[in-house]
């Protein structure tokens, strides 16, 4: 961790209403490191997959809007059925 703080465990017994607050042991910490980790790189993952989908629906939106040969309704429906917005905001 690269906090200058030691980590803490707070500890609460239900029964008892007791609070115990301790530092955290290394194997804890190592655990804690390893969560924060795999969080960041889920978070990471998420966002290059939302990125390359607008990419996708881009590239979608930007073919349909190019077919000069489909009427106008026919584009519209192909935007919405897969949920791009065409340039110029119709579909």
């Amino acid at each position: 961790m690269m906090n200058s703080e030691p980590p803490i465990a707070i500890e609460l017994d239900c029964e008892t209403g007791v609070e115990t607050v301790r530092p955290l042991t290394d194997q804890e910490i190592t655990q804690l490191d390893a969560d924060v980790a795999r969080g960041e790189a889920e978070r990471a993952a998420k966002e290059a997959a939302e990125a390359i989908e607008a990419a996708e629906r881009l590239a979608l939106a930007t073919w349909i809007a190019s077919q000069p040969g489909l009427p106008e309704a026919a584009r519209n429906a192909l935007a919405r059925a897969t949920g791009v917005t065409l340039p110029g905001g119709t579909g």
